[in-house]
């Protein structure tokens, strides 16, 4: 048969070898390739991959980075260096002889003294240092780099807090206004129907014109509400995906609906918890500890210095490690007098310390104001839902009897369609109002502190 002929078998062997490696690598394409549909891998993601969170790790590594260098200063410094040099010189000659050892009677000659010619020294040199007392200087500088990384660990903490109530938000909206499209679109289904009615009982002789001409403005106006909600859930969208830091490689479906641990929390009980966990605050504090040790480290500067030193070091007229000589001491130094520019830096680092002081409280006073706002807003919010929700229902209800009526002959064109008009807008109400009650719950924990992954559900 034709189907098994030698030149059809060569080609299926070859179509046969690419598409097996073509089927592993589909089957080995990365999980990032994926798609994306429910709050909590939203936040998952969007903890990994935020680019501005990616950002501030880097300032929080910065800053562990010069707590290790101000712990390095503490401990011995060994340093090696090796260099060669020529001279004629005749100090430097006598003195190059002398370390190499090769010092000889011909060479205190004042004629030779007097011009000795170019001598060749190869030094190798070994030495250790050790700061044994700088004033407290080292030991402060210590401690303000150990309170600098702790103030930068939590304001990363308060930046990831400030990440997740942003895909919380962006989602929520991103639902909102694809359930708000839904409600749309019957919505124009509603009133195309409405329109084509209007036009049937207009050839009839039931309707004059102008309920046809108001028909048409309630299609048209419709329309435009339903293409207003789909630019509101494009633009809602991408700020999901900018916030989550999708770059193509994840197909974001927000098709899981957003639901929270319920927040149950005084407003008194919320303000004194903010006071405690606020992440910001605590950065706050540590920065201010940070400055307290900047205030020790400026008046080192007034005490004695004292470093120890050690070396060995090796000179010859080749390159080799020969002719050892060995040093061991001590420093000790104190400045007396630097025209006052070390008392200004006590008086700089003294007043970052007021500063803070006042910042502080200034921050305590702007938490309560923000805890007291967010805890009022979900207040608002859940009293909202539970009104909208409730005229919605009513507005429905009172749409199906205007129908009724008009079906009937006892109410007019407009009155039906301001009923429709009234329960498309309850619809669109009562949605935006059970999204803001999210909405509002991750602001609340996320102005008393606690916002985090496990309030998601």
């Amino acid at each position: 048969m034709a189907f098994f002929s030698p030149k059809t078998s060569a080609n299926y062997a070859i179509i046969n070898k690419l598409m097996v490696p073509l089927t592993v690598a589909l089957f080995a394409l990365p999980a990032t390739a994926a798609e994306i549909s429910s709050l909590k891998q939203s936040v998952e993601y969007a903890l990994q991959h935020n680019r501005l969170l990616a950002a501030d790790a880097q300032t929080l590594e910065q800053a562990q980075a010069r707590q290790d260098g101000a712990f390095g200063r503490l401990m011995p410094r060994l340093d090696v260096s090796t260099g060669v040099a020529r001279t004629d010189a005749p100090g430097s000659y006598l003195g190059m002889k002398l370390n190499q050892k090769n010092m000889s009677a011909a060479d205190f000659n004042p004629a030779f003294i007097n011009n000795p010619g170019y001598i060749n020294n190869y030094q190798t040199r070994v030495g250790l240092s050790l700061p044994v007392y700088q004033g407290g200087a080292l030991w402060a500088g210590k401690r303000l780099a150990g309170h600098q990384a702790e103030s930068s660990r939590f304001a990363h903490e308060a930046a990831r807090q400030q990440v997740i109530y942003q895909v919380i938000e962006a989602y929520a909206r991103t639902r909102q206004t694809f359930s708000q499209i839904e409600v749309m679109e019957r919505a124009v289904s509603a009133a195309n129907k409405r329109h084509q009615d209007t036009q049937a009982m207009q050839k009839r002789g039931v309707l004059i014109d102008s309920d046809v001409m108001d028909a048409r403005v309630h299609l048209l106006r419709t329309d435009l509400q339903l293409q207003q909600a789909k630019n509101a859930h494009a633009r809602s969208l991408d700020a999901l995906q900018r916030v989550m830091g999708i770059n193509g490689e994840v197909s974001m479906h927000a098709n899981e609906e957003p639901r929270l641990k319920a927040v149950e929390l005084t407003l008194a009980g919320a303000v004194e918890t903010a006071h405690q966990t606020r992440l910001d605050l605590k950065a706050m504090q540590q920065g201010y500890e940070a400055a307290d040790a900047g205030v020790d480290k400026a008046q080192s500067g007034f005490l004695p210095h004292v470093n120890l030193v050690a070396a060995s070091e090796w000179n010859s007229s080749t390159l080799a490690l020969k002719n050892r000589n060995t040093m061991i001491g001590a420093t000790v130094s104190m400045n007396l007098f630097a025209g006052g520019s070390d008392m200004a830096q006590v008086r700089v680092a003294r007043a970052e310390l007021v500063s803070l002081e006042y910042k502080i409280a200034d921050r305590k006073q702007q938490i309560k104001n923000e805890v007291s706002h967010a805890w009022r807003m979900l207040e608002e919010a859940k009293l909202r839902y539970q009104s909208e929700t409730e005229a919605m229902k009513q507005s429905v209800e009172s749409l199906r009897i205007k129908s009724l009526r008009f079906e009937q002959g006892l109410s007019t064109t407009t009155d039906l369609l301001d009923a429709q008009l009234q329960a498309d807008s309850s619809r669109v109400s009562a949605i935006r109002a059970r999204y803001d009650v999210i909405i509002s719950q991750a602001g609340l924990l996320m102005a008393v502190g606690s916002l985090n992954e496990e309030i998601i559900q």
